[in-house]
């Protein structure tokens, strides 16, 4: 086997090494059905690779937003930025779009680019490991196995719903479900429901259902920081413009992505930026709560940005409603009938939702993932998960985690991370093709500098200002936040940095000069 040094190489530059082309023979496997996984179908499509195959363990194509079908389920960025740079939509129906609206826009532009035809539903992948020999991915699925050159992870941090350990969760008569679970069949109506968390699905879910239940007792540990969402519906005729002068949704796009970025560098290292979103938090609440009691359980001591910053206009009036009660003692155990709280009272309930969020630090759980030598990925992140760029690691050649370590911020659109994200497997696959060589791989020296480079930039973010948050696990280590621009990101991505990888080719006359 030799090893060649890499030279930079962008991700845009066409016809990066294969005589001039692609090679059509290099074979694909995508893990996730969601934006993730519809983007690298696309995107690879349009670079000229054509053999990727995609599974998908729900039945349909959308990922999160296949799944989290709770009440008032919509996204919290602005519409024209949670889209595809290559398929802008300009009939969005409102500023912020709902669930179903997303799940549809999803689902056909995988229609539209022939991504159905690649996906196979219903599907889970359960273990990759990595054929030495070969230089091939050996996938074991729900269906079977299946092999590939390549393989690619678009997997999402919030996945697998978060269920926390309530003690007699298990002994509630009624219904238990996690928002991310919905049940449709259970008819709230007239049902005193209790709703544990106060997250970004608790301040969706909660507003939806108030009007029709008799009682909403919602269960708090700690408050959060919001802002107002000034959502809107967009009118014919704004849709029309669109439509007609496509620069004034690019030029709306570009105007969103600047704000973004502007909270991004307020959460990651000019906290000076911070103080008049503080300040507006501070508004909503007292706008909203006239009662002192009410005000001070809602009003958060930890620094804004510390937790995720929620965007919405209905949460705290609601909270005023008669049949909604904000519950701040602790949960002692959930009994077969309802609640009891540490203090001894119980509180009678039909219907318990768990709003408690997702486990976000699997990546790709439950998937094993088995590297050379026959290392597992859960041993190479036994202390904290990490990978360069987010999507690189060491002993695991050809293989690209998309929404990995590291990407996740307090603002922007994942989906702009996802598409740097496989702009920069299309730059490593250029260079395979370049060097006719079979097998990629990120040295452990540059993965270990990148990783030093970003805990070092992670301590001086909000996200580490002592506030207990899902980013941050119980021994202070952080493998989700990204703490630099997005606009960093991109720029970090678009090329294959020299040194960076090691390819591998079979033999010496299959070398291309470096």
């Amino acid at each position: 086997m030799i090893l060649v040094k890499l030279r930079g190489v962008s991700a845009v530059s066409p016809n990066n090494g294969w005589a001039g082309g692609r090679d059509p023979s290099r074979s694909v496997a995508v893990v996730g059905g969601g934006f993730g996984g519809v983007c690298a179908v696309v995107m690879l499509q349009r670079a000229g690779y054509n053999d990727v195959t995609v599974f998908e363990r729900g039945e349909r194509v959308g990922g999160v937003w296949n799944h989290n079908t709770y009440p008032g389920a919509a996204c919290d960025i602005p519409s024209h930025l949670y889209e595809f740079s290559f398929e802008p939509n300009p009939r969005w129906s409102r500023r912020y779009a709902p669930q179903a609206e997303i799940q549809a826009y999803l689902e056909d532009v995988a229609r539209r680019h022939g991504v159905l035809n690649r996906i196979h539903t219903g599907t889970e992948v359960t273990r990759a490991s990595w054929d030495e020999g070969r230089s091939k991915w050996c996938v074991d699925t729900s269906a079977g196995q299946h092999e590939a050159d390549i393989l690619i992870t678009a997997c999402g941090q919030l996945s697998v719903p978060k269920v926390p350990a309530i003690p007699g969760l298990e002994s509630f008569d009624g219904p238990v479900f996690h928002t991310a679970r919905w049940r449709h069949d259970v008819d709230l109506a007239g049902k005193r429901v209790a709703v544990v968390g106060t997250g970004c699905s608790a301040i969706q879910a909660v507003p939806a259902i108030q009007p029709i239940v008799e009682r909403v007792d919602v269960y708090q540990r700690s408050p959060g920081w919001t802002m107002p969402k000034m959502d809107f519906a967009y009118s014919e005729r704004t849709k029309q413009l669109f439509e007609r002068f496509s620069f004034l949704q690019r030029l709306d796009r570009m105007t969103l992505f600047a704000f973004q970025e502007l909270g991004a560098a307020a959460l990651t290292g000019h906290r000076w930026l911070l103080g008049p979103l503080r300040a507006l938090g501070r508004r909503q609440i007292e706008k909203a709560i006239k009662d002192d009691e009410l005000r001070a359980k809602v009003t958060p001591s930890d620094e804004i940005g510390c937790k995720r910053i929620m965007l919405t206009d209905e949460w705290y009036p609601t909270l005023t409603k008669p049949n909604v009660e904000l519950i701040t003692d602790p949960i002692a155990e959930v009994t077969p009938t309802g609640i009891r709280l540490e203090d001894g009272t119980e509180r009678p309930t039909d219907v318990l939702v768990l709003a408690t969020g997702f486990s976000t630090h699997g990546f790709v759980a439950p998937m094993e993932i088995v590297g050379t030598g026959g290392r597992t990925l859960a041993e190479e992140w036994a202390q904290v998960p990490h990978a360069y760029l987010g999507m690189s690691v060491p002993d695991f050649p050809n293989m690209f985690l998309l929404y990995g370590p590291n990407t996740n911020g307090g603002t922007g659109s994942v989906i702009y991370t996802i598409e740097a994200g496989v702009a920069h497997v299309i730059a490593a696959l250029g260079e395979l093709e370049r060097a006719h060589a079979c097998r990629i791989e990120v040295r452990r020296q540059t993965a270990d500098e990148f990783d030093r480079e970003l805990r070092a930039a992670l301590t001086e973010t909000v996200w580490h200002t002592g506030c207990t948050n899902w980013y941050v696990d119980e021994n202070g280590n952080d493998p989700s936040q990204w703490p630099w621009l997005w606009r960093t990101y991109r720029r970090r991505t678009a090329k294959i940095d020299p040194g960076a990888y090691a390819l591998s080719t079979p033999a010496p006359d299959d070398v291309l000069a470096a």
